[in-house]
């Protein structure tokens, strides 16, 4: 008798224990169904590539040949970092020679603002004559290559540097005999504006010069990590053309279409939430930073862009992302 009765007690609570652990497992069962539903309760409305908020595509702004790159693809640049130097030997010494017509048309005016005296006569002779001595030199070495540049042995850019050495020594030959005549006749209160001019056009060109010159060394405008890269050491960069991309990947967008349906449902600075097919277990915030009032002709769409909050660096470019509502 009191074996049976043990027997009855055991089996009642394993019947007991089996009832609490499926009572456990369809609770279980009810909280993931319910969780399920949380998840997909976001409506997914759009959809479009990520991209970079921020690039920038590096050009030249003077034709010249690259004398040094130093970033490749994939490397991360700072804003203000140099990234490419272009060959400036003859860009350095039309700096230089503006930096002398300076110098020569501010001497000119003092010795203009001053009596004249036998010496700076003599001085303003002997400037015309060095003068008049590099455009003879200067002129032949223009003929020279304009003439290797005809039969195609030279390069249309030696031909165009020549030229504006040969136009800033006729200048400076120029001024050499206005100068000298200046002293001869004797300083008159229109002499004495002529070589202030002077030296306003002179400073002018310096500046010209050395802008051409602050060309030569390329910066990169932000931040970011290269990628493509279309020049190398030696080849010529042209002016205009793309040189390097830039891309900072931390400032992600999404450029979408929305429905024209549901325009009416976004506004700006509207919270959403993203998902990409390279990562389906996970899930991102953003926000729509513009809404375009214009309707895509052809699909009857709304462009929608929207940036997104990545802390862990997960998302690249190129990715596809689907973006929904948070409900």
């Amino acid at each position: 008798m009191k074996k049976t009765t043990l027997f009855c007690v055991i089996i009642a609570m394993l019947l007991t224990g089996c009832g609490s652990a499926n009572g456990t497992s369809v609770k279980n069962n009810v909280q993931t169904t319910k969780s399920t539903q949380q998840n997909n309760s976001n409506q997914f409305i759009m959809g479009g590539k990520i991209a970079a908020n921020t690039q920038a595509d590096i050009t030249s702004k003077i034709s010249a040949k690259v004398s040094e790159i130093t970033v490749d693809l994939g490397s991360k640049v700072n804003q203000g970092d140099v990234i490419i130097k272009l060959d400036t030997q003859d860009l350095q010494a039309q700096v230089e020679q503006a930096q002398a017509a300076v110098n020569t048309a501010r001497a000119s005016l003092a010795n203009a603002q001053n009596s004249v005296r036998p010496e700076q006569v003599a001085s303003a002779q002997a400037t015309l004559d060095s003068a008049a001595e590099n455009y003879t030199v200067t002129k032949k070495n223009y003929d020279r290559i304009k003439a290797l540049v005809d039969t195609g042995a030279a390069a249309q850019q030696q031909l165009d540097t020549a030229q504006q050495q040969l136009a800033a020594a006729e200048a400076q030959q120029k001024n050499a005999q206005e100068q000298l005549n200046m002293l001869n006749n004797g300083p008159t209160r229109s002499s004495i504006e002529v070589y202030q001019a002077q030296v306003s056009q002179a400073e002018a060109a310096l500046k010209v010069a050395q802008t051409a010159l602050n060309n030569g060394t390329i910066v990169s405008p932000i931040s970011g990590t290269v990628s493509a890269k279309n020049i190398n050491v030696g080849e010529l960069a042209g002016a205009g053309a793309k040189l390097l991309s830039i891309v900072n990947s931390e400032a992600l967008c999404v450029n979408a279409y929305a429905p024209l349906e549901i325009i009416n449902d976004l506004k700006e600075g509207q919270d959403v939430v993203i998902k990409v097919s390279e990562l389906p277990d996970k899930e991102f915030t953003g926000k729509i930073t513009v809404i375009n009032s214009k309707l895509n002709d052809q699909s009857r769409n709304i462009l929608v862009k929207v940036s997104i909050e990545d802390p862990k660096a997960l998302l690249k470019p190129g990715m596809f992302a689907q973006i929904g509502l948070k409900k």
